[in-house]
């Protein structure tokens, strides 16, 4: 599936390649929430990188307010098996994202691109096409905002499970009989790594560390973390570890924390506070992008937090958030 063929996994965009899928802009203007002549630049890209065994229509409803937010933005959509995470080698994942870079690459003016990656499975994609970019260009991925949804988090075997079982097929033979192999393939491949390949070695160790490698990463780029503490498959607090971790790195980081929403599920449940949080984290990537492009010094807070439970809202007044419940 190639070309001009449009996907009937995810109505509306093109596939690229196996697991590529983009949709070209609609419309050129400024997102809809901005209206002073001051308005910061629209992401000439949006990359989403998909959790794991992501259903079509669960990834348009992200694509589809990006759309809204960002009509003059390309948008393109990168998704994760679980082949991807556990059978595939990570020799083989620049082949496959390939045809993505070159696609981006072809592309006129990409100088400011939005980064936003789901779960485990998404954030993994990420650096591995993080590399596979500097590893094909030399150069960095033009990275102006990351945003990372319910994820990275440590290596937990029963979350992992949980994980496992979200993604497997709705039909209940299918789903226990999957569930099943799954206990035991992660249950080996647990004992693989404890045992003879080394714990720091597993995939979501090696996510965390790579997504603070400044080799593929400027980290001078704002990021936003959500996470929720009645997440069942990504302990928050790791998510959090981690904010913890960028911004004694120098990173500009905002986490949001959610109360009472499962899995990825923050923007269904709290559309507000999640796409407020969007806004925000590009407002203060572009206004970072300006100031770096004219030599003056970023006097932003490397750290903004803000907990949200039901009807609450985010508002930004200079630097500060602000939370109203």
């Amino acid at each position: 599936m190639t070309g001009t063929k449009q996907s009937a996994i995810i109505p509306g965009f093109t596939c690229v390649a196996p697991s590529i899928w983009e949709r070209l802009p609609v419309l050129h203007s400024r997102f809809r929430w901005e209206k002073s002549n001051e308005s910061p630049k629209a992401p000439d890209l949006i990359l989403l990188f998909t959790w794991t065994g992501a259903h079509g229509r669960h990834i348009l409803k992200h694509a589809d307010t990006y759309q809204s937010l960002f009509p003059s933005s390309t948008i393109m959509i990168i998704t994760t098996s679980i082949k991807d995470l556990w059978f595939r080698n990570s020799r083989s994942q620049p082949r496959r994202l390939r045809p993505a870079i070159n696609r981006i690459l072809a592309y006129k003016h990409i100088d400011n691109i939005l980064v936003h990656a789901y779960s485990e499975g998404g954030s993994n994609k990420v650096v591995e096409f993080a590399d596979a970019y500097r590893v094909e260009t030399g150069v960095r991925l033009p990275c102006t905002a990351l945003l990372l949804d319910s994820t990275p988090g440590h290596p937990r075997y029963l979350r992992l499970c949980n994980a496992a079982r979200l993604s497997l097929p709705s039909i209940p033979i299918l789903g226990v009989l999957g569930f099943g192999i799954c206990v035991v393939v992660l249950g080996i491949f647990w004992i693989l790594y404890r045992c003879i390949k080394g714990w720091e070695n597993n995939f979501i160790s090696r996510t965390r560390r790579k997504l603070l490698d400044d080799t593929i990463w400027d980290l001078t780029v704002p990021r936003c973390y959500f996470f929720s503490q009645a997440d069942e498959l990504i302990w928050w607090k790791d998510v959090l570890q981690h904010a913890r971790e960028s911004i004694e790195m120098g990173v500009p980081v905002l986490h949001v924390c959610f109360q009472r929403s499962a899995h990825c599920r923050h923007a269904a449940d709290y559309p507000i506070s999640y796409w407020d949080a969007v806004a925000m984290t590009w407002k203060r990537a572009s206004d970072t992008a300006a100031l770096l492009r004219k030599k003056q010094s970023i006097t932003w807070p490397l750290e903004a937090a803000v907990r949200t439970g039901y009807k609450s809202t985010i508002s930004e007044s200079g630097s500060e958030c602000t939370l109203t419940v």
